[in-house]
């Protein structure tokens, strides 16, 4: 074991900037900013993370026959660019192939790393380090399973016959690491700069959607419970890629409806610390929805506002006292609680600030990175 370098993990997946971002579809802001915590927080903690990344475009010709770009990836980081064919049938290999070229000519350096982690379990990571595993044993490769279809439709067949080379799992979905059938296993769902924002008193309450404006994510039934809100003195601002014909119809006739649609970290930043509180819906009946953890939910609470959301299965039992819970998905439950949020008391305020603060303690991404490591150590 002495020659490997212990202040070092190769991380597959790509950190996009916010051009990359726009670019490329396929690539999502909130992943993007999950990863970008998790790698800063493991650097933090004097272990430095070499990621290898393909950029996700469409399939040809969609899509570029060879996508990626060197000025799309995140500068703040240490990435080597992983070229693939973009053809169909070609991609999965071509992807696989490439991955391996250049984790093996890193390793070839005698860049030995403490752990190989991958961002998901996509058949090209898979594919790529099954075979790195079968060259070099000795060092643990681990999946960071941020999302999966639900297992249970194969009796997790799948996931055990993509992992099963594999040393450990890192699950951000509580359901998903309380019900994975496997030994080494590791809950760490999301995490916090460590720097609490500076809330503005703003002089009309803003409730904030921040996320994919897709049906999938339960746009719908946020359009058709602000229907039934009566307060005028309100405004319902959305953020994020895509577009949803009920949220731009209701948003031309509904003067309190704004879609700002996808913008920089820092005009984000900016309307939240002036919200009043947040929206997080989710179709609860969606099928991959056990394997989600929403990481907007620790995005929105390092804002110290009410958070309207169901305690969905990925989430574990701590965020319950966190979230107000509509009764039931229906629009009706949602518009009651939307009510509730824009009338908190100050005393009601005061207690759930108290409360999220307490929550945040733990939630650092210093502490996840340093979970992180000392769950790799573990496995040595």
């Amino acid at each position: 074991m002495s020659d490997f370098n212990k202040e070092q993990v190769f991380w597959c997946g790509s950190v996009l900037n916010h051009a990359g971002l726009e670019r490329y579809k396929g690539e999502t802001p909130a992943a993007t900013q999950w990863s970008r915590g998790l790698i800063t927080g493991i650097q933090n903690n004097e272990v430095n993370v070499k990621l290898f990344a393909p950029v996700w475009d469409a399939l040809f010709p969609k899509g570029k026959l060879f996508p990626g770009d060197a000025k799309y990836l995140d500068e703040s980081y240490n990435q080597t660019l992983v070229k693939y064919i973009n053809a169909p049938v070609l991609r999965t290999s071509s992807v696989a192939l490439s991955l391996k070229f250049q984790i093996k000519k890193a390793l070839g350096s005698g860049n030995k790393p403490l752990a190989i982690l991958n961002y998901n379990t996509y058949p090209h990571y898979v594919k790529a380090l099954k075979s790195i595993k079968k060259e070099y044993p000795d060092i643990p490769w681990i999946n960071i399973v941020l999302d999966l279809d639900d297992p249970l439709t194969d009796n997790w067949g799948g996931f055990l016959n993509d992992t099963k080379e594999s040393d450990g799992c890192v699950f951000l979905s509580w359901w998903g690491y309380q019900n994975a059938p496997v030994s080494n296993k590791l809950h760490l769902d999301s995490g916090w700069s460590g720097s609490l924002p500076v809330n503005v008193l703003s002089k009309r309450k803003k409730i904030i959607y921040a996320g994919k404006l897709f049906d999938y994510g339960g746009v719908q039934d946020v359009v058709d419970a602000i229907s039934l809100v009566a307060d005028r003195d309100v405004e319902f601002i959305f953020y994020g890629k895509g577009s949803h014909e009920g949220l731009n119809k209701l948003a031309a006739v509904d003067s309190r409806v704004v879609v700002k649609g996808f913008v920089s970290d820092d005009e984000l930043h900016k309307a939240c610390c002036e919200a009043t509180g947040f929206l997080s819906p989710r179709d609860v009946n969606y099928h991959g929805t056990k394997m989600i953890f929403p990481s907007k939910i620790l995005f929105y609470l390092q804002y110290r506002k009410p958070i309207i959301s169901q305690l969905l299965p990925g989430l574990s039992p701590d965020y319950k006292k966190l979230l107000i819970q509509p009764d039931t998905d229906e629009p009706v439950s949602w518009a009651r609680s939307i009510e509730k949020i824009l009338n908190f008391a100050v005393d009601d305020l005061t207690e759930y600030e108290k409360n999220v603060s307490a929550f945040l303690l733990k939630k650092t991404w210093d502490a996840q990175g340093n979970n992180l490591i000392n769950f790799i150590k573990s496995l040595y």
